[in-house]
């Protein structure tokens, strides 16, 4: 991708307070309405007097979009290099290589980038450009990549392949490749596609594996004579089948290899997930014998996790000391596993447990916390002092933190945000700091715990929880009788204290309210509920998921892991998840959905740590969440 000359240039790092720039944003909005009958001379003379404001780049970006056509590698160039250290610059070159590739421009659109683009619609353009300025062997060996995936590859590919298959296109070996990513990737439609480009003694390997889609048993009782491609499909048939009936799938596996030269590789793969599916199935599984073999030799840190936490809730501590050995040392050093060594060796009364609890103890996590109580410690909290250090930043980091600002003060917080990352992402680890330190001093308080994140400083408690719409969570706290601390967690793991936040199902807002849980709420409440867009006000978003909390708390008599629990994966699955038959640290940690067991520790700790540092005395767990079974 094309890179600006780094600018090596420092300014000061302390941003000219919102209301200094109160002229120039005027400006900035007057010019704006300018931009939209034309860029003529009233916007040339504002534009003008804006050369110092942050918001310029917004200015000319507009402006260039509009000139692509006629526009010059060189004045992109410029552009690019000045729109360094905002999201326009990407933004600007997608925009500028869209548009000369489509007009079949492809000299200026070569001009500004030197190696491919990451977007595959751009690779391929690019392909295409140096296919049409005579690179035709680098055109070729882009496209062979390009075409190698086990998904339709972009529309603009289309002309690439068309004449890279014209000029000899792919060979069976590529195709065959191919096929068998497609078939992992369950796209059985991209098979069919790609056998016309086969010969004829593919075409029948490729009916062949066509068909094992569709049936995987078809792989049992298999004794056709072994040759490398029949046994690529056999083994892409069992890793389908083992998604079925691990146990079929073991003994297919067995049978097979009798008559099939299966390489290591292949088989090391196919163990791992029959042993994986097995330890999931709830029905047919493989052996346990055999898939704890596997285990112990796969050393397969993901594969030794799922085993561990089997182990843990069925309580075989002498199983979770040995699967404990077959993590790996860093795995293995984690807080999570330092706790269940210390807790399976108290159980089988080994030496070491006092000593692994006693390291453990000054942690600051919620296995550290388990252990500071299983001394009767108190919790440690480790941590680190704010400092100013090196307030100096580079012109593009200090541009963009300028320019989040201004995006703030305009009431454009989605677009501050996404100035906000991306400029943390360009920043260095000092930068980040000062930034963070700027972001709590202005009041921007889910953007001091992206710094904090961005630059991995997780001693930084000052950054990583701050207080956001405090008076907000202490009145709902007040109505609903639950601790504003407990509220001010729940809602920093949801969202990272982001009123704007939304995920990928949909939740929104701080606390991550679904909408069909806030309609649901209110008209318990009998209150009006006024769509999704009120779930982005965070009074009417903390009033709504400290309502239906508060419910869960209720149903759960008060149990904060299992009303949390519920809050995060849904109360049907937690009525799933409970057998009354482990105690809470084994229930916690043998949670099905990781997302889930990271959420509620987090919560839990995170709450510990709030009421901390606010002189408030503070406990991970209640007596009656201790002792209850799960």
């Amino acid at each position: 991708m094309f890179v600006a000359a780094a600018v090596q240039a420092s300014v000061p790092s302390a941003l000219p307070s919102a209301e200094m720039w109160a002229t120039e944003r005027a400006l900035y909005l007057k010019a704006k309405g300018e931009l939209a009958t034309g860029a003529g001379s009233r916007y040339a003379d504002i534009r003008a007097q804006l050369e110092e404001y942050p918001l310029r780049i917004d200015l000319d970006f507009a402006v260039k979009l509009g000139q692509l056509h006629h526009m010059k590698a060189s004045e992109a160039k410029a552009f690019l290099a000045r729109a360094q250290g905002t999201p326009l610059a990407s933004r600007f070159l997608v925009a500028y290589l869209r548009h000369k590739a489509q007009d079949g421009h492809w000299k200026p659109f070569l001009a500004v980038i030197d190696v491919p683009p990451e977007m595959p619609e751009l690779q391929c353009y690019y392909y295409r450009a140096l296919l049409a300025t005579g690179h035709g062997e680098r055109a070729f060996e882009g496209a062979s990549t390009l075409w190698d995936v086990g998904y339709s590859q972009d529309d603009a590919c289309d002309p690439l392949f068309t004449a890279w298959i014209a000029a000899g296109g792919p060979g069976d070996d590529l195709i065959w490749s191919r096929a068998l990513k497609a078939f992992a990737a369950k796209n059985g439609h991209l098979i069919r596609y790609i056998k016309r480009f086969a010969s004829d003694d593919l075409k029948r390997d490729l009916d062949e594996l066509a068909a094992i889609y569709k049936r995987p048993s078809r792989v049992e009782g298999d004794h056709h004579k072994s040759r490398p491609r029949h046994t690529d499909i056999l083994m892409a048939g069992v890793a389908r089948l083992a998604q079925l009936n691990p146990k079929r799938a073991h003994e297919a596996f067995l049978s097979l290899g009798q008559d099939h030269a299966i390489l290591p590789a292949q088989a090391k793969g196919i163990a791992s997930d029959i042993a994986r599916h097995s330890l999931f199935a709830e029905r047919s599984p493989a052996p346990q014998a055999w898939v704890t073999e596997q285990v112990a030799q796969l050393r397969h840190d993901e594969l030794t996790v799922i085993w561990l936490r089997n182990a843990i809730a069925e309580g075989q501590w002498q199983a979770v000391q040995e699967g404990l050995q077959w993590l790996s040392a860093d795995m293995r050093s984690e807080d999570r596993w330092m706790y269940w060594d210390a807790k399976s060796r108290e159980a089988l009364s080994f030496e070491g447990s006092q000593a692994l609890f006693g390291v453990l103890a000054s942690h600051r996590s919620f296995h550290g916390f388990l252990a500071a109580e299983q001394l009767g410690q108190p919790y440690q909290l480790r941590e680190a002092a704010a400092s100013a250090g090196d307030m100096s930043l580079t012109e593009a980091v200090w541009l963009g933190a300028a320019r989040a600002q201004e995006l703030l003060a305009l009431g454009l917080r989605e677009e501050a945000k996404e100035q906000w990352q991306h400029t943390l992402n360009q920043a260095t680890s000092s930068e980040q700091m000062s930034l963070g330190l700027t972001a709590l001093l202005r009041d921007w308080p889910d953007f001091a715990v992206d710094a904090a994140i961005a630059a991995g400083n997780w001693d930084r408690l000052d950054l990583r929880f701050p207080y956001a719409f405090w008076e907000e969570f202490q009145k709902a706290a007040i109505e609903k009788s639950q601790d504003p601390f407990a509220l001010i967690a729940l809602a920093r793991r949801e969202s990272g204290l982001n009123p704007l936040a939304r995920s990928k199902v949909g939740a929104r807002g701080l606390m991550q309210v679904m909408p069909s849980t806030a309609r649901n709420v209110a008209k318990q409440q009998g209150v009006v509920y006024r769509g999704t867009q009120a779930l982005y006000d965070p009074q009417v978003n903390i009033a709504l998921a400290t309502e239906y909390y508060s419910g869960l708390l209720k149903r759960y008599d008060g149990n904060r892991v299992k009303a949390l629990a519920a809050y995060n994966a849904g109360p049907s699955r937690v009525s799933r998840w409970l057998g009354e038959e482990q105690a809470i640290d084994q229930w916690v940690d043998s949670l099905p959905f990781s997302e889930t067991r990271e959420y509620v520790q987090a919560v839990l700790t995170y709450h510990v740590i709030y009421r901390l540092r606010a002189g408030k005395s503070a406990a991970l767990l209640t007596a009656a969440e201790r002792a209850e079974m799960y």
